[in-house]
């Protein structure tokens, strides 16, 4: 059994947020070998990764290191104020605080900003150490979305192109995830512990978000033929090792927490889905050479996120 999902709405109304009054997610049964899969990319797919590794050379490979810190006050991000779900029984439960995914984590001490994602355009894979990253799981557990990848839990995971990612739920409640950007896909969860695998055959950025109206849960996937992703630590450092010696455009990419637009249930006019401002991308770049390493500070600030808008309900702290 399979289920695809699709959702219809006006454009957006009104001042302030674009709202969507007719939204609607429908899980539909269908063919199992589509595995819940949307439509097909017009873009041609790729039929696998590239050969990674064939002509690497640690001995010509050099390190990229560095920090990331925040400049100015901590922004003050409010958490959400909703019911477990925006439609169904969820609905009717009691509503509580969700945080929002995307506040910074920002060091008070060092200043360092924590989970922000740094990686390299522009390597060629046949001479990239080979993929070293513990496969990526999307795990839905106590109405929040992870991402586990290896010992580290979080928002963010890297997945080598041509590979699965694991999705997996943990709840009795039916979940679903939604896969938007470099992949275009519904996933149902129907069962609790029962994984579904689905392939990644384009490389970019995957929004993974919730199908069954967890609106605050969102997580993002890096699909790429080498391995040259790495997270911040707690202190905002970060490095990138075994670089092959050459020139690259180093990229530190952090998601926004400002709301750009909301989805409402058709029949609850619970929020059901939001829209985030564009991601923030700093670029710089790097010059690798044999046996040396590369330092380099990215620096974010509040104003790089844009102005501040409205809640993702147009009022403070509210989910209606």
């Amino acid at each position: 059994m399979g289920y695809t999902s699709s959702y219809c709405g006006s454009p957006p109304l009104g001042n302030g947020l674009p709202v969507r009054r007719r939204t609607v997610l429908v899980w539909l049964p269908f063919v199992a070998g589509l595995a819940g899969c949307g439509a097909t990319p017009a873009s041609p797919t790729p039929e696998g990764p590239a050969p990674l590794g064939a002509r690497f050379d640690p001995a010509a490979a050099g390190s990229v290191r560095g920090r990331v810190l925040w400049d100015g006050p901590t922004p003050d991000v409010a958490p959400f104020l909703a019911p477990p779900a925006a439609s169904g029984l969820g609905a009717f439960g009691p509503r509580r605080l969700w945080p929002n995914p995307h506040a910074p984590a920002i060091d008070p001490t060092t200043r360092g900003v924590a989970d922000v994602v740094v990686f390299l355009r522009g390597v060629d894979p046949a001479r990239s150490r080979p993929w070293d990253h513990a496969p990526a799981v999307v795990e839905l557990r106590d109405h929040l979305l992870f991402v586990r990848q290896g010992a580290h839990e979080g928002i963010n995971g890297f997945v080598r192109r041509g590979t699965e990612v694991e999705v997996v739920s943990r709840t009795a409640a039916f979940q679903g995830v939604l896969l938007r950007g470099a992949a275009f896909c519904a996933l149902p969860l129907p069962d609790a512990g029962r994984p579904w695998r689905h392939r990644l055959d384009r490389g970019g950025v995957v929004e993974v978000s919730s199908g069954s109206g967890q609106f605050w849960m969102h997580g993002w996937l890096y699909v790429d033929d080498h391995p040259y992703y790495a997270r911040t630590a707690a202190d905002g450092s970060f490095e990138l090792p075994q670089v092959p010696a050459g020139r690259y455009e180093l990229v530190c990419r952090a998601p926004n927490w400002h709301v750009a637009a909301r989805e409402l249930d058709a029949d609850s006019f619970e929020v059901s889905r939001l829209t985030f401002a564009a991601p923030v991308e700093r670029t710089q770049t790097v010059e690798v050479d044999a046996g040396g390493t590369a330092e380099t500070t990215f620096t974010l600030s509040d104003a790089l996120f844009g102005e501040p808008g409205a809640s993702a309900t147009g009022g403070k702290n509210s989910g209606r």
